[in-house]
């Protein structure tokens, strides 16, 4: 369908029943409402060449139906994050179905952290296959539906589309919705699971860490506080944990005093490291960490092979502007893996109500933060001392990031 017909469509009055003239409706206002909000909508995909995606995904409708609409407009605005910077818009169907399971992607594949009472005795388990297909061709087939700052923030949104059944039946995954068969491996023994997909609470899906708590691994737990600090007596370090970029935290302490009792207790303990966690950190309010940046400019912590940070996938947002300039002005030694979020990033996303289909979450970001130089080409933090994070690592509760940080010697 040519452009100048979808326009003419989209300025009359529409049929409810007619899923073309719905989804042009819908279509034109998010590209009006992308070109209002977006501070360059088409950085990454030229215009000429998203008009023409946009008569594709309404083609497509008016020849197949409308069934699999909502995995393709995911399709088609995952076009705009083919150069990254675009973690924080998304497409997403609001009243999906799920499976009873929770999984991430370790250094040596897929796993189950989490899931419903009736399928926990499968935490720990590999994935093998979703619908007879192996995982990681899954993985390709729901990549192009995902938009990201980089490649580990895609892997956190893998991890929910995994178990999404609407949208793993759009991409020929499954052949319906309603549930979906499951192969996984405990070592060398394997078993198929047939999975019922029931709905589930966005804010339980992607509000929560995408790793659940482990007895005495201190970096997942607290996270539900915006920061808190523990003495490693043994190791003669500072913890600090920093977990949302807040001004104030639960208990209404500053940030700024908490940074004057950072540098207290480092200084009256006579510590000889320092170690800022940020790899549960997804953001916040950027304009509030420069307190914590100047506690860490100390001349007793700002020193080669004192003050190290830890960054990781979730390190997203206001957390990797954070990054960025913890990196940029102290001796900070960055530690683990690469960050979720960019150097520079569009946010401040906003929701986008399509007129015909409000059960689809749309979100547009409206706002470049540019934290590091204008040419900076980076999507993402890389670490010094890169460190991956191994399925037997976290089902052992151990946290190698946190020891590579403890064990470390400066070069002599």
């Amino acid at each position: 369908m040519p452009l100048g017909l979808v326009l003419a469509l989209a300025a009359c009055p529409l049929l409810q029943d007619d899923p073309v003239a719905a989804w042009t409706e819908d279509v034109m206002h998010l590209v009006s409402e992308l070109e209002r909000l977006h501070p360059d909508p088409f950085f990454a995909c030229p215009r000429e060449e998203f008009e023409g995606a946009v008569d594709e995904f309404l083609a497509e409708i008016e020849r197949d139906g409308a069934q699999n609409a909502t995995v393709e407009l995911m399709r088609l605005m995952a076009r705009l994050s083919s150069k990254g910077r675009e973690g924080h818009a998304v497409v997403w169907p609001m009243r999906a179905r799920y499976l009873p399971l929770k999984l991430y992607r370790f250094s040596d594949g897929w796993f189950v952290v989490d899931a419903l009472p009736a399928q926990r005795t499968w935490i720990g388990a590999r994935v093998v296959a979703v619908g007879g297909v192996p995982v990681d061709e899954v993985c390709k087939r729901l990549d192009p539906l995902l938009m990201r700052d980089n490649e580990w923030s895609l892997l956190l949104r893998l991890g929910p589309a995994l178990t999404c059944c609407d949208v793993l039946a759009g991409v020929g995954v499954i052949p319906d919705p309603t549930g979906a068969r499951f192969e996984l491996a405990r070592g060398d023994a394997r078993e198929v699971l047939d999975l019922a997909a029931s709905p589930a609470d966005m804010r339980e899906l992607f509000g929560n860490p995408a790793l659940p708590e482990r007895a005495g691994v201190i970096w997942l737990e607290g996270r539900d506080k915006s920061w808190r600090l523990q003495v490693l007596e043994a190791e003669r370090a500072l913890y600090v944990q920093y977990n949302a970029v807040a001004p104030v935290d639960q208990d209404l302490q500053t940030l700024a005093d908490f940074g004057q009792e950072v540098v207290r207790t480092f200084e009256e303990r006579h510590l000889a490291k320092l170690i800022i966690d940020v790899r549960s950190n997804g953001g916040g309010n950027n304009t509030t960490f420069p307190p914590l940046i100047r506690a860490l400019q100390s001349p007793s912590i700002n020193r080669p092979g004192v003050l190290f940070g830890l960054i990781g996938r979730a390190t997203f947002s206001a957390a990797g502007n954070f990054v960025t300039v913890l990196e940029r002005d102290t001796e900070a030694i960055l530690v683990g893996e690469p960050t979720g979020g960019a150097p520079n990033q569009y946010g401040d996303a906003e929701t986008v109500a399509l007129p015909n289909h409000p059960d689809v979450l749309v979100r547009v970001a409206t706002r470049y933060h540019r934290f590091s130089t204008a040419d900076d080409a980076r999507l993402t933090h890389e670490p010094k001392l890169a460190v991956p994070l191994s399925s037997s690592d976290y089902f052992s509760d151990r946290d190698p990031v946190l020891r590579a940080a403890l064990d470390y010697q400066p070069p002599r």
